[in-house]
């Protein structure tokens, strides 16, 4: 059997048809085109058929993998010196499910069981107290050049910290959305939850909208109108297009650098913090589950940590 162009485009649909997210279908296509890329090359293929595709080779692969430099686009460029071992496993998940895909279509006999793909989990991440979140924001402020800029860099994380939305999710936010104070999203899976805006983040859109009625500043190109919440408003190629999620987490990241927290600050964080303040809060693990529109409620416990800071004061109360 050969493994075509057509056979790609075939899975592609199959992956938008069982509604996976679109990152991960982009993920998918792509660790598979370059695993086959790298097949072809490496044995001097014209084309590749079903008999290439063997577990020994998949084998190298991931020995090239866990030699692959971490790229220059990445955010963890200067942390990490190769891809995560994560990372790692994603690709050979891709290279997995494409051949459980043939396997159910084309009747053919991969022993894809074989291939070990671990799930990983990550390290535990720290979550932010509300003065830590204030000093984050202030940092903000004293750090961008331009009021524009610091308005809407403190708008994206006040918003991750009291709503809880993926970075897919808050690029496409429209202004309307947060103005109405709510919105439903449409998560992973299709599934509907309500999102709420809370007065902070009203009054800081404000601010930042009276900011983009102006030229900006860096170009001084005059206003196009958009209903997109976060767009660049920097650059001349993509000007006043939705914000790219490279540019929002390395910008994240470059904050977090810089202000040095004992703790590292993160998009994941932040969200990890909406949900650990609730728990806080005294909201119980099922209302939390809803507001994170997790279908199983073990997910929304990753989410939910209990902050450190506050176990001494707590276990002194008790044993007085």
């Amino acid at each position: 059997m050969k493994i075509t162009n057509k056979l790609l485009l075939e899975r592609l649909q199959h992956l938008e048809n069982n509604q996976y997210a679109e990152s991960t279908i982009e993920n998918y296509f792509t660790d598979v085109k370059l695993f086959l890329e790298w097949l072809k090359d490496k044995n001097n293929l014209h084309a590749i058929s079903s008999e290439d595709l063997r577990l020994i080779e998949i084998e190298n692969r991931k020995t090239i993998l866990w030699k692959t430099l971490t790229p220059k686009t990445s955010i963890y460029y200067t942390v990490r010196p190769t891809i995560s071992q994560q990372t790692i496993q994603s690709k050979l998940t891709a290279i997995k499910s494409f051949l459980k895909y043939i396997n159910v279509f084309y009747d053919e006999w991969f022993d894809y069981r074989k291939i070990e793909t671990k799930r990983i989990k990550s390290d535990y991440i720290e979550c932010l107290t509300d003065d830590e979140f204030q000093t984050f924001k202030s940092f903000i402020w004293t750090y961008e050049k331009y009021r524009i800029n610091a308005l809407r860099s403190q708008l994206l994380v006040n918003i991750w910290y009291t709503s809880w939305l993926r970075l897919s999710e808050m690029l496409n936010l429209t202004i309307k959305e947060i103005q109405n104070k709510e919105c439903r999203i449409t998560g992973k899976w299709s599934k509907t939850r309500r999102a709420f805006f809370t007065p902070s983040t009203l009054e800081i859109l404000d601010d930042y909208l009276s900011e983009r009625s102006k030229p900006t500043p860096r170009t001084g190109k005059d206003v196009i109108k958009s209903n997109y919440v976060f767009v660049s408003h920097n650059s001349w190629y993509d000007f006043w297009q939705p914000m790219k999620k490279n540019t929002v987490c390395e910008r994240i990241k470059k904050y977090s650098d810089e202000l040095a927290l004992w703790k590292r600050i993160t998009v994941h964080s932040l969200r990890h913090s909406y949900a650990t303040r609730l728990l806080e809060s005294g909201l119980n693990i099922r209302e939390i589950q809803e507001l994170l529109g997790h279908c199983d409620i073990q997910t929304t416990q990753n989410y939910c940590h209990v902050l450190k800071s506050g176990l001494k004061s707590k276990v002194m109360q008790v044993f007085t």
